[in-house]
């Protein structure tokens, strides 16, 4: 296709369109696409059926509203795993021995391009627990000293901490975020009744995956930071959904996950220290040849899935092309389609903030009367609708997570599910 049917077909009805499909060996490629993606498409839904057809392979069996678990490749994303599969089979050792390094610095080099920080401060993780595990583990925290975090934050990091609580005897000290806050000042004075002399670090959860609420980080940092105060930060979920550099968040310890919204294949994570901080961390996994301020030292847990490494630069080259802030509004109209009627559905209760600065794709609900197990059962068996049941702290809820192959049609389904569900 030249770039005149493709300016033709975005012009013309979805059926019209002459888009080849993923069994086809020629389609559009990302250049040619690239300078549609303005503001004036975010409510287009002619132009998000066709960017599906030609972007996206997914089962037409459901319809998957469960996309916060992990990403779907795009079919180039796909397309380029599948051949560094078959190159690393095919050359081996000798790739690995002879090309993969200057390979992986030019890598690190588009994820600083992308992260708006230096090669030199981040690492690449097999995900963002394993980012975070590095972090908390790598801190030198003594018996007595405090570390404030919510019930919100993810229970892997949460898990961490209490291992330390056991192995080291610090304190955790544990608070309560508002699922709905009036402001920034009401979610930070939870951390200042918190605080003491002994607090040394904060963990917080720059996108909390159970309701979508996004956290004011770096408020939070601009907070404590000067007070003596690491701010660790999982932003699992921000990163690639909402448009922000790391940089940004003014914190010195970040985790990040590139198989959620970046849309890398599974078992890719990214940890981000600040340069002056990296002789601050203690190695998780024995190195001795690295220096104290080389944030490899941290890194020594042996060989990463080369293919799934690999595999990043096509990944950026997609989310270039949408590019973050446009993919951003447009995961935020579909959350704010559906969560704008359900708030009008009686006994729907959403537990997601609907300012727009406080939350993007993810939200969440419940039912009044309603075991959660028995909305997602009923979504998925009448409405053929997939979600997911959240835990919060006095109460289970559903999540929805529309992605970019998602469209208002589907939002539909789950509001006429959610309707049917309501009456019963």
């Amino acid at each position: 296709m030249n770039r005149r049917e493709l300016i033709k077909g975005l012009g013309m009805g979805a059926a019209s369109l002459p888009f080849l499909s993923m069994a086809m060996t020629v389609s559009p490629s990302m250049p040619e696409w690239k300078e549609f993606f303005t503001d004036d498409k975010v409510k287009d839904e002619a132009f998000w059926k066709k960017f599906k057809k030609d972007y996206y392979d997914v089962s037409k069996e459901f319809i998957n509203l469960e996309n916060g678990f992990f990403g779907v490749q795009p079919i180039p994303v796909y397309k380029a795993y599948l051949k560094n599969i078959e190159r690393l089979n095919q050359f081996s050792s000798k790739y690995l021995r002879t090309e993969y390094g200057a390979d992986l610095k030019a890598i690190m080099k588009q994820l600083a391009e992308f992260s708006g920080v230096s090669d030199e401060e981040l690492l690449i993780t097999r995900n963002a627990t394993e980012a975070m595990n590095i972090i908390i583990n790598g801190l030198d925290l003594k018996a007595g000293d405090e570390v404030i975090l919510h019930k919100q934050d993810y229970y892997s990091m949460i898990e961490a901490f209490e291992m330390l609580e056991k192995q080291k005897g610090i304190k955790i000290k544990v608070i309560r975020v508002p699922l709905l806050p009036k402001n920034d000042e009401e979610i930070i004075s939870k951390y200042e009744a918190a605080v003491t002399s002994r607090t040394k670090c904060i963990l917080t959860t720059h996108m909390i995956h159970l309701t979508g609420q996004i956290m004011p980080v770096k408020k939070i940092a601009d907070t404590f930071k000067p007070r003596g105060i690491d701010v660790i930060v999982d932003a699992a979920h921000s990163f690639a959904q909402v448009d922000y550099k790391l940089g940004d968040l003014n914190c010195d310890f970040v985790g990040v996950n590139l198989h959620k919204w970046f849309g890398n294949p599974l078992g890719a994570g990214l940890l981000y220290v600040k340069k002056d901080r990296i002789k601050d961390l203690k190695p998780m996994f024995g190195d001795s040849a690295k220096e104290d301020n080389d944030i490899k030292k941290l890194g020594h847990f042996g060989t990463l899935s080369v293919p799934i490494v690999m595999t990043i630069p096509e990944s950026k080259k997609f989310n270039d092309m949408v590019t973050i802030p446009l993919k951003e509004k447009r995961l935020r109209y579909l959350q704010n389609y559906w969560t704008k009627e359900a708030k009008g559905i009686p006994k729907v209760n959403v537990t997601t903030p609907d300012d727009p600065k406080r939350s993007c794709a993810i939200a969440s609900f419940a039912i009044e009367g309603m075991k959660t197990e028995d909305v997602i059962r009923g979504l998925l068996e009448k409405h053929n609708v997939f979600t997911v049941i959240r835990h919060l702290e006095d109460q289970d809820v559903v999540r929805v997570t529309p992605n970019l192959y998602n469209n208002t049609g589907e939002m539909d389904v789950l509001l006429e599910g959610l309707n049917d569900l309501a009456k019963s």
